[in-house]
Formats: C-alpha cells, structure tokens, sequence
C-alpha cells in the first residue's frame, strides 16, 4: 500500500489569523528599532519568522551582525505579541475543506501528517491551538529550524522517519501550501507539491511555479485525496 507524508503549511493554507503575525512582527519592530509599521511592505507569505525579520531590518539599513545576534531575542519578543494578536483577532478562519481532509487523513492507514511551515514552532502551535488542530500534527518543520524553507522538507522527513517508524522517500511526501514558496521548497527536495489558492499569491503566480496539482481551495475532498495519493 504506498504511503504518504502530508505536510501543510499553516497561514493561508490551514487557517488565516487575520494578519497577526504581521501585527506582532511590527509591533517588536517598532518597540526595538523604531521600525514604522507603515513602512513595512514587505511580502510575508511562504517565507519564514528570522527570514522575515532580516529582510526587514535589512531595509531599514539595520547592520548584518545585529540582525544576526538580534534574532533570537526578536522571535521571544514576537511570540509575547502573538499571543495577544491571536486572542484579539476578529476573522480567524479555517480555511474552507481543512476540516474534512483532516478526517479523512486521520482515517487512513497510509496517511501520515505533519506541518511544514515558516512560523517558528511555538508561533505555529500557538496559532492551530485556537481551533485545536495541533492534534492532527504530531511532528513539523518550522522557521526555527531553518531560515530557509528549502531545508525545512528534509528536517521534517527525519522526524516523521523516527515518529512514525517508517523510511519516506522524497516522492512520498506532499508539500502542501499557498505560495510559491510551499512549490519551490518541494520541487527542491523531489515532494510532491499541492498548491492552492488561498492566499495572497495568484493563481498565475503559482501556475508558473507549474506545481504538481494545483486547487482553488481544498473544498473537494475526493479531488485532494486523489491528487495526494497520485
């Protein structure tokens, strides 16, 4: 029976949190280097927490080697922000079909899932805990694993290797997510990659990634299993 390693991206992909990693990101910005959130225009969708906050400091002409020792102190700053954003946001969805493909997932034997995400781990499990996903996912690969999204399918094929006791090959595994990012990183490793089109990236702009399968939302199950299970 093949098998399949499942990996979601979270924001724009499982949920939207109403652009709260967004606010919290600023807000540590502001308070540490007078960063004017307005001036922030950043493109935050598929790139991960330290690649973020560097690619803003570096706009802002911030030296490379307090970036660099700054980072970490940032993210915990971050996470105290998030929280609160998370709590206070108004339009925190899941997003349309989550629900069902989660189940039918869970019900299968070949079936094995896992996040593969930008956000930091506890930035990620902090945003699925509002709708109690977290179960679904007992292993991911994070922003705080690698600044870089391209490592990150690796990372999470040796956890699930020693979680679930089994060997995925690069061709067993599914990226799924909404950005350009999310197709590049499983392209990358040899995945398979799923995109939708739940977020801020275009349509066209995933199509010229030329992704694996490609949806406008998860709403059809049967089509998601089916292109999963290829």
């Amino acid at each position: 029976m093949q098998k399949r390693l499942v990996l979601f991206d979270i924001d724009e992909t499982l949920i939207t949190s109403d652009g709260a990693g967004r606010r919290a990101i600023s807000k540590v910005l502001k308070d540490r280097y007078d960063i004017d959130p307005a001036t922030i225009k950043l493109s935050m969708s598929g790139k991960t927490d330290p690649q973020i906050l560097t690619e803003i400091m570096t706009e802002a002409g911030i030296d490379s080697n307090e970036i660099e020792s700054s980072i970490p102190s940032l993210i915990e700053e971050y996470l105290v922000h998030l929280e609160t954003e998370i709590q206070e946001a108004k339009h925190y969805i899941v997003h349309d079909g989550i629900p069902e493909v989660l189940q039918a997932l869970a019900a299968m034997e070949n079936a094995y899932l896992g996040l593969l995400t930008g956000n930091v781990e506890r930035g990620a499990r902090m945003k699925l805990e509002r709708f109690q996903l977290n179960h679904h996912f007992p292993l991911g690969a994070y922003g705080s694993d690698s600044a870089s999204r391209l490592d990150l399918p690796h990372v999470a094929k040796v956890r699930a290797d020693r979680h679930f006791r089994k060997t995925f090959r690069p061709q067993e595994i599914v990226v799924i997510g909404d950005s350009i990012f999310d197709v590049l990183c499983a392209k990358h490793y040899g995945a398979v990659s799923l995109a939708v089109n739940s977020g801020r990236t275009t349509r066209e702009e995933l199509a010229a990634q030329v992704p694996d399968h490609l949806f406008p939302t998860l709403a059809d199950t049967e089509s998601v299993l089916k292109a999963i299970f290829n």
